[in-house]
């Protein structure tokens, strides 16, 4: 993969640290870990570390602001992309970077960058200071980082969540349920002096090669290439759908003429429908009442810890 690294002066061996932890609620085992590992990775004379929990959703956010104005030298999203995306959203207007510690159900930003599972490791990453610079996506206004869709990918986040249950067993069966109940909808979309009317199946715009749990319809992503990887699919039969579902569950390879990629910076979605947009970002499903999608790339704007 692709990064634009660079070594930061913080990470000299004596350099005391400001780091704050976001945390989203985990169970007491991950917890302990992750204590035990903060206690192991940090020197309690010199670093100066914060744990502070999420209660709610986008708790992280104002959470993420008071870390802000203690001037940290990095801030860590304990959780998966949706708590990635809540506090990277306040660091991006900063040069503060942010560390992963994935302790989601997908973890894609963190499969992507390739940080580890495991809590120890991923933490001990952040003393190295290792950052690379990534492109950020906006969307009328709601930043992404991982990937946005509008199409079965957003029915199938609304029902995941909906349902509550997490892991990879319930993300499969959310997903064969949106196959079965998802509605087209006719959109409009312009871009590179390109317009299309699409009914599309499948309509995600990703900013990384990885979606969750090592699925992925954007393998050749990149995350500092100032572009998104758009893949849509056509409205399809049932026996397409299903061998979709097939080849994305077991990780093949999509080659057909049915599926469409391009590479873009920019981005105009029109709803030609009735009813409004149903668009996911990050795995969150997000309201949208405008009639009217307008997607960007800012190259580079959010500093990151990696391997």
């Amino acid at each position: 993969m692709n990064h634009s690294c660079q070594e930061s002066v913080a990470a000299k061996k004596n350099k005391q640290m400001k780091v704050f932890f976001i945390v989203k609620p985990i169970n007491n085992y991950a917890l302990k870990q992750l204590y035990h590992s903060i206690e192991t990775t940090f020197d309690k004379k010199k670093d100066s570390v914060h744990v502070l929990k999420t209660s709610k959703k986008e708790h992280a956010i104002d959470l993420t602001q008071k870390a802000i104005e203690e001037k940290p030298d990095v801030v860590v999203a304990c959780g998966g992309d949706g708590t990635v995306n809540e506090v990277a959203r306040g660091l991006v207007k900063t040069e503060i970077p942010i560390a992963v510690v994935p302790v989601g159900s997908g973890n894609g930003i963190a499969r992507h960058f390739k940080i580890p599972s495991g809590i120890s490791n991923a933490i001990q990453l952040i003393k190295k200071k290792k950052i690379a610079k990534m492109d950020v996506g906006v969307v009328n206004g709601h930043y992404f980082f991982g990937n946005m869709g509008c199409a079965l990918e957003s029915h199938f986040i609304r029902i995941y969540n909906k349902n509550g249950s997490h892991g990879i067993w319930a993300y499969m069966i959310a997903f064969f349920n949106a196959i079965i109940s998802f509605k087209y909808q006719k959109i409009l979309i312009e871009y590179q002096k390109e317009i299309k009317q699409i009914s599309p199946f499948v309509f995600l715009l990703s900013n990384t090669n990885q979606q969750g749990y090592n699925f992925s319809l954007t393998p050749q992503a990149l995350s500092d290439d100032g572009q998104l990887d758009l893949f849509w699919i056509e409205k399809s039969s049932l026996i397409k759908k299903i061998k979709f579902m097939i080849n994305t569950l077991f990780c093949k390879r999509l080659k057909s003429n049915n599926y469409n990629f391009v590479k873009l910076s920019t981005l105009k979605i029109s709803l030609l429908d009735p009813g409004n947009f149903c668009i996911q970002i990050d795995g969150e499903y997000l309201p949208v009442t405008s009639k009217n999608l307008e997607v960007e790339v800012i190259p580079k704007k959010l500093n990151v810890i990696v391997p």
